[in-house]
């Protein structure tokens, strides 16, 4: 930089270290895409190993540091396994980034005791086990930032995804209250609320949102997602690198002030 010039501002995560679960496609893909972009070394972590492999393949074909995993959140001893590898082979974890999740989506009224364990062991209770297995390693150092991807249905409730919802709500409140846990550490801890994102996650999980309401409507698909478009004031659908792109601004200094917050990435579909 010559004499005079400004300092520039920028996002620049080289020698970064970011561990992001669920990271082998969807949201948690778009996230791994951004932040390898940003010159982090990104671990994509996954269930599915070959998704995860897959993955860290792609952003190492296109110039950027990966390395895959497999990971079962619910599973504390895989945690920190998995923690444990990455500190010694890197020496620490900059980010965590919980992408990790599910969704089973029917009425309410159809929803058995056993879905609603499941949704909540993996949606809560895994991100606790992330995040608690993670600080381990970033408290003595004084520095981190944890990223939960929460939901729309962190701040409103559905007939169609009730246990997803209350397992979105209780994340809203576990981010507001690790954050106040670890902020006297210069950790820093917040979330985001994606809007609609299509993804091949439901499709996996055995039928997307849309294809439930296709179900009980009887209408076709393309007039539900149009229906669910033209809900969206900026009239597209979320995608994966809208929330890698927020998360990257909240695991950058340029956040350093900002913590125990959740932030809308919805279109202007959600205002709260």
């Amino acid at each position: 930089m010559t004499q005079g010039e400004p300092d520039m501002i920028a996002m620049d995560m080289t020698d970064k270290i970011t561990l992001i679960t669920g990271a082998g496609g969807g949201i948690g893909g778009g996230i791994a895409d951004v932040f390898a972009k940003a010159g982090a070394t990104v671990y994509v972590a996954d269930l599915d190993v070959n998704d995860a492999k897959a993955k860290a393949d792609q952003i190492r074909q296109e110039g950027g540091q990966a390395c895959a995993a497999g990971l079962d959140i619910t599973s504390k001893t895989d945690i920190q396994a998995l923690v444990g590898r990455i500190v010694e082979e890197k020496g620490a974890i900059d980010h965590l980034i919980n992408c990790a999740g599910i969704s089973i989506n029917k009425p309410y009224m159809e929803s058995s005791d056993d879905e609603f364990r499941k949704i909540l062991d993996v949606n809560l209770i895994g991100v606790h086990n992330c995040c608690q297995t993670v600080l381990t390693q970033m408290i003595p150092r004084k520095s981190g930032k944890i990223v939960n991807i929460l939901s729309a249905s962190s701040r409103m409730g559905s007939d169609f995804f009730s246990h997803y919802s209350s397992s979105k709500f209780g994340l809203m409140g576990l981010t507001q209250s690790i954050g106040l846990a670890v902020a006297r550490h210069n950790i820093n801890v917040n979330g985001i609320c994606p809007g609609i994102i299509v993804t091949k996650l439901g499709e996996k999980q055995g039928g997307s949102l849309v294809q439930q309401m296709c179900r009980y409507s009887g209408k076709p698909e393309e007039v539900h997602l149009e229906s669910l478009r033209k809900s969206i004031p900026l009239r597209r659908f979320q995608s994966g690198e809208d929330i890698g792109h927020m998360a990257l601004f909240l695991c950058s200094e340029l956040s350093s002030n900002i913590t125990c917050q959740a932030f809308n990435v919805c279109g202007g579909m959600r205002m709260n």
